[in-house]
């Protein structure tokens, strides 16, 4: 895992509370304007991924996140495609977004399977702007702003899975590192979000009970129970 610090384009608005809207604002070369503050943080956080990739990426062999306070980083991908990961999704757990990152978008990412991952980052980054937003008590749009951060948990435990059986040789330590902190960071953003009246969500509440009451989602909790090596009880768990 490479750290990257990242150029500041514009100084930073010590006037908006919201650090995490105003720092990835601020190392954005030219930033979507004119949306959610929270769809905002999430398609700014693809450009700044983009640039990444496009300067460290060593021609696609690497990907890159963005992780605030202006640094980046870069991960290995995986011997592996994104199609190679669609039968570790079971049926019953193949959300709103599925179609579109498992069969749309495949003619653009598929040799390059983390970006499954990247998703999952910039729904997190989303979402979190979006809860402290409310936390600011800011007029807030009726969204379900924290949905894709669990959905892309999911799809990101199929990326895990389909690693360990499909490239044996993939050097873990980095991935499984970024993986934790990342299903840290948007179990809270989740957690917090879903108590929050516009950004409720029936659709993402089915999911979540789907995944957490059947077999299959079981069987992906102890998967990562195993991999963490602790016990993962609290995770994703909003009661």
């Amino acid at each position: 895992m490479k750290i990257i610090k990242l150029k500041t384009y514009r100084e930073i608005d010590t006037n908006d509370k919201n650090c995490l809207y105003t720092d990835i604002v601020s190392v954005t070369r030219n930033p979507i304007k004119n949306q959610s503050r929270s769809t905002e943080t999430h398609e700014n956080s693809h450009m700044i991924s983009s640039q990444i990739r496009n300067e460290h990426g060593r021609n696609g062999k690497f990907n890159g996140f963005y992780y605030e306070n202006g640094r980046g980083l870069t991960i290995k991908e995986p011997n592996l495609t994104i199609v190679d990961i669609r039968d570790y999704v079971p049926k019953n757990l193949r959300g709103m977004r599925y179609n579109l990152y498992f069969n749309d978008q495949v003619k653009y990412w598929n040799d390059q399977p983390l970006y499954i991952m990247e998703e999952w980052n910039c729904y997190t980054l989303g979402g979190s702007c979006a809860v402290k937003d409310a936390e600011l008590d800011m007029k807030l749009e009726r969204t379900d702003a924290v949905a894709g951060c669990f959905e892309f948990m999911v799809y990101s435990t199929a990326l895990f899975m389909s690693i360990k059986d499909k490239d044996p040789n993939y050097d873990m330590e980095q991935f499984k590192e970024f993986f934790f902190d990342l299903f840290d960071r948007s179990e809270i953003v989740f957690n917090k979000g879903r108590k929050i009246p516009s950004y409720k969500s029936p659709t993402s509440d089915k999911f979540y009970e789907e995944y957490t009451n059947s077999s299959e989602g079981k069987t992906f909790k102890l998967f990562l129970e195993r991999e963490y090596d602790q016990d993962m009880d609290y995770g994703f768990n909003y009661l």
